[in-house]
């Protein structure tokens, strides 16, 4: 389900990042705390760079996959 080119793994990541969007958000509302809340927005933002920014690909010589 998740090797087929490569969408599988991007549905993934976006319903993680959906359910993330959402426990931040109650996070939030129930004034959890800063530091909480900026973790769980730093597990987002290094999913988001890495994923979908193709980050990985800055390490791997041209050609290597």
């Amino acid at each position: 389900m998740f090797n087929r080119d490569g969408y599988g793994i991007v549905v993934l990541i976006g319903i993680i990042l959906a359910i993330l969007t959402i426990i931040e958000y109650f996070m939030g509302l129930y004034h959890v705390g800063a530091t909480l809340l900026m973790l769980v927005a730093a597990l987002k933002a290094i999913l988001v760079i890495y994923f979908f920014m193709h980050v990985s690909r800055l390490w791997t010589a041209e050609g290597e996959h």
